[in-house]
C-alpha cells in the first residue's frame, strides 16, 4: 500500500512537472507571437529580404569551393579566393559602421544586394584566374554593407518593447535560410548532374538559381519606407582620443577574437572540401551535413544564454571553446565518416554557442556611445584574421592535408580561451540574480 501510494505520488509529480513545462513553452510561444505582431511593416520587409539574401549566401558558401575544385582550382587558389572576400569585408567594416548610422538605408540595401548577387553570377561564369579574386573582394565588400545595415535599420524602425525580439528573429531567419539553402543547393546539384553533360553545368545552374533568389530580395527592399537616422546615432562616439584612452581595453577585447578567428579561418571554410576529399561525399550529402550543423548551431545559440546565466559569460566562452577541442582533434585524425559527422556537429554547436556571448560581453564592457566602434572593430578583427588564415589554410591543406591545419587551430583555440579567462575573469560579479559585467 505504501509503495503504491508513493508511486501514485511520483506519477502525480511527474505529470505536474510535464504540465509546468508545457505551460512555460506555451507562454514562450505566445509571448514571442505577441511581440512579432508589433514588428513594423518596414521590419517585416527587411526580414523577408534578409531571408532571400541568406538563401543566396548559403548556396554560395556551400558550393563555391566545390565548384572551383571541379573547375580545376587547387586549395591554394581557393584559400586566396576566400581570403579576398574577407579582405573586402575588412576594408569596409569600420567605414560602413559609421556611414550607415548617418544616412537613409534603403538605397544602400538595394545597391549592396544587387552588387552581391551579381558577383555570384560572375563567379559562376568566369574561368579560374585573377579576375575571380577581384570578384570575391567586391563580393565581401557588398555583403558587409548589407549585413551591417541591419542594426541601425532595426533601431530606427522599432521600439524598445519588441527590439530584442527583432534582433533574435533576424538571426533565426538567417540561420533557417542557411539550413534551407545548404540542403536545397546540394540536392539541386545532384538532380541537375543527371541531366546535364558536365558536373560544372550542374553547379552553374544551381548558382544561377541562387542569383535569382538574391535578386528577388530587391522587391521587399524597394518597398521600404526609408527612416532618417536618429540624433543618438549621429552622435556615436568616435575619436582618436577615445581610442587612446581605451586602447588597452580594446586590445583585450579584440585579441582573443582575432586568435580564435585565425584558428577558425584555417579550417572552417574548407570543411565542405574536407568531406569531399577525405570521405568522397557528393554535394547533396555535404549539403545535408551543413543543414544539420546549422540546426545544432541554433540549439547551441539558444542554450548559450542559459549557460551564461548559470556560469557567467566569461566562463561560458572559455568552457565552450575548450569543449570543442576534442571534436576538432577527432576531425583531424578520423577516417570514419559517422565519427567525423558527429564531431562536425558538436564543434559547430559549441563554438557558435560562444560567439554571440562573446559579442554580448564586448558590448557590455564599453559604454553605449562606443558600441558602433567596438562592433566595427570586432568585425574587422574577425574578417582580418580570416583574410590571413584562409590563404594560409589553403596552402597548408594543398601541401599537407587537413590534419595539420586542424591541430594548429586547436592550439589557437586553447590560446584564445586562456586569453579570455586571464583578461576578463574579474570583469563579472555574481549579483545573486545573475552576473553583471563591470566596465573597466
Amino acid at each position: 500500500m505504501v509503495s503504491s501510494g508513493m508511486a501514485a505520488a511520483g506519477e502525480k509529480i511527474k505529470n505536474s512537472s510535464q504540465k509546468s513545462i508545457y505551460r512555460r513553452i506555451s507562454r514562450a510561444f505566445i509571448d514571442y507571437w505577441w511581440h512579432i505582431r508589433l514588428f513594423s511593416p518596414n521590419v517585416r520587409l527587411f526580414l523577408l529580404g534578409t531571408f532571400l539574401v541568406a538563401l543566396t549566401t548559403a548556396g554560395g558558401q556551400l558550393l563555391f569551393n566545390l565548384y572551383l575544385k571541379e573547375r580545376g582550382a587547387d586549395e591554394s587558389f581557393i584559400g586566396t579566393f576566400l581570403s579576398a572576400g574577407a579582405l573586402g569585408t575588412s576594408i569596409v567594416a569600420i567605414p560602413a559602421a559609421f556611414v550607415l548610422r548617418r544616412i537613409k538605408l534603403k538605397m544602400v540595401l538595394l545597391f549592396s544586394t544587387a552588387a552581391y548577387t551579381l558577383t555570384v553570377l560572375f563567379i559562376s561564369r568566369l574561368s579560374v584566374g585573377d579576375m575571380l579574386i577581384l570578384i570575391s573582394l567586391i563580393s565581401g565588400m557588398a555583403l558587409t554593407f548589407n549585413r551591417i545595415a541591419a542594426a541601425p535599420f532595426f533601431m530606427r524602425n522599432s521600439t524598445p518593447k519588441e527590439r530584442t525580439y527583432i534582433f533574435s528573429f533576424n538571426f533565426g531567419v538567417t540561420l533557417v535560410a542557411g539550413m534551407i539553402g545548404s540542403l536545397a543547393s546540394g540536392w539541386m546539384v545532384k538532380a541537375l548532374s543527371k541531366v546535364t553533360p558536365h558536373m560544372t553545368d550542374a553547379y552553374q545552374w544551381t548558382l544561377l538559381m541562387a542569383v535569382f533568389l538574391g535578386l528577388l530580395a530587391l522587391i521587399p527592399y524597394s518597398m521600404l519606407k526609408a527612416a532618417v537616422p536618429g540624433r543618438e546615432e549621429r552622435q556615436a562616439d568616435f575619436s582618436w582620443a577615445l581610442v587612446r584612452r581605451q586602447f588597452r581595453l580594446y586590445l583585450k577585447i579584440l585579441i582573443p577574437q582575432f586568435v580564435v578567428g585565425i584558428g577558425a579561418g584555417l579550417i572552417i571554410p574548407f570543411l565542405n572540401l574536407y568531406f569531399r576529399d577525405r570521405f568522397g561525399q557528393p554535394p547533396d550529402k555535404i549539403g545535408l551535413f551543413f543543414f544539420a550543423v546549422n540546426a545544432t548551431m541554433l540549439i547551441g545559440i539558444l542554450a548559450g544564454p542559459l549557460m551564461a546565466r548559470k556560469l557567467g559569460m566569461v566562463k561560458t566562452i572559455v568552457l565552450t571553446e575548450l569543449l570543442s577541442i576534442p571534436f576538432m582533434i577527432i576531425l583531424a585524425f578520423t577516417y570514419s565518416l559517422p565519427l567525423a559527422f558527429v564531431a562536425f556537429l558538436a564543434r559547430g554547436a559549441l563554438m557558435n554557442m560562444a560567439q554571440p556571448i562573446g559579442s554580448n560581453l564586448s558590448m557590455e564592457l564599453v559604454g553605449k556611445s562606443e558600441h558602433a566602434l567596438i562592433n566595427a572593430l570586432l568585425t574587422l578583427a574577425w574578417t582580418g584574421s580570416w583574410m590571413i588564415s584562409t590563404a594560409v589554410g589553403g596552402r597548408l591543406i594543398d601541401k599537407y592535408g587537413y590534419t595539420l591545419p586542424l591541430l594548429i587551430a586547436v592550439g589557437l583555440y586553447i590560446i584564445s580561451a586562456i586569453l579570455y579567462y586571464s583578461f576578463f575573469k574579474r570583469s563579472e560579479r555574481n549579483t545573486g540574480r545573475g552576473f553583471m559585467v563591470e566596465i573597466s
